[in-house]
């Protein structure tokens, strides 16, 4: 009976973890399902944007243009800030270690072409890689634990940034993050955020009718560079919680599954080592039986 009771036990356990990982599963798919519908919408809107940009950029000086965070060409690496992004919380499979580990080596090959390479995080978990591996990052952003980042969030991850960059104090601004892949999850890659390529506005060929702007070009253009610059880190950061969320659904289905198979084997042990001692009992019945049986037939004999 002891093996029994240890095996209640076991299920017991089990039991009381179940509703948890499922749980986890289903905010995991709310927060998957949420962060595919709101990156969708920001790749629209980051697309009109630059239609935008594009229409207004013949009404404004192209000098003035350019110093509002736009190049024409790529200028050469110097002092260059690389914002990781990462998750706040683990139960998310390999996410972390896909993400962390690709980021080293990405950095690593920054680092040649660059005169001097600086870090920033987003999530606690890579903050403490890089303390682990004795690199201090210049800025530690803390990343929601349940719900996807917010826009206001972002907005003021995005003010700090662009305020160093205006500053002098670094020339560009890249993102390592987690691109979102179907079915997998896909290595990290790193991308520039700022300064934002010209070449990335559509070509523009002479419009019939033109289009009609009413309000000043200047603040139209400046508004939408500075919304633009907003919505793309946006983006960046949307896709890689949208990584995120699906590593974690498919860690917490893997558990479940995995826990609705070690129920089943823990039922069927337990059923088994019932009989068994059932049986036991009734051979211990049988034995006793025959031995109250025993005398009297002695003294039958004699």
């Amino acid at each position: 009976m002891e093996d029994i009771e240890r095996i209640k036990e076991r299920l017991d356990n089990i039991h009381s973890i179940q509703p948890i990982i499922t749980s986890l599963r289903t905010i995991a798919a709310g927060s998957w399902s949420s962060g595919l519908r709101r990156l969708q919408g920001c790749r629209e809107f980051s697309a009109n944007l630059l239609d935008v940009i594009a229409d207004v950029w013949p009404l404004v000086d192209t000098e003035w243009a350019m110093a509002q965070g736009f190049v024409r060409e790529t200028l050469p690496l110097r002092n260059v800030l690389v914002l990781v992004v990462a998750s706040e919380q683990g139960l998310c499979g390999a996410y972390n270690d896909t993400v962390l580990t690709g980021a080293d080596e990405l950095l690593g090959q920054l680092r040649i072409k660059a005169n001097q390479v600086q870090v920033a995080t987003l999530g606690a978990r890579a903050l403490d890689h890089f303390r682990r591996s004795n690199i201090e990052p210049v800025r530690a952003y803390t990343a929601p634990i349940t719900r996807l980042p917010s826009l206001d969030l972002v907005g003021e991850i995005s003010d700090d940034l662009q305020g160093m960059l205006a500053s002098g104090q670094f020339d560009a601004i890249e993102v390592v993050y987690a691109p979102y892949v179907p079915g997998q999850l896909a290595p990290p890659t790193m991308t520039r955020w700022l300064p934002v390529s010209a070449a990335l506005l559509p070509s523009r060929q002479e419009q019939w009718p033109p289009p009609i702007i009413e309000t000043n070009p200047s603040v139209l253009f400046q508004r939408s560079a500075r919304q633009y610059r907003d919505v793309r880190l946006f983006e960046l950061i949307t896709e890689s919680a949208c990584s995120e969320h699906a590593a974690r659904y498919r860690s917490m289905d893997a558990a479940s599954t995995n826990l609705s198979n070690l129920v089943e084997e823990l039922t069927q042990s337990y059923h088994s080592a019932r009989q068994h001692a059932i049986t036991m009992e009734m051979l211990d019945l049988v034995a006793g039986s025959g031995m109250l049986r025993k005398p009297s037939g002695q003294r039958e004999s004699d």
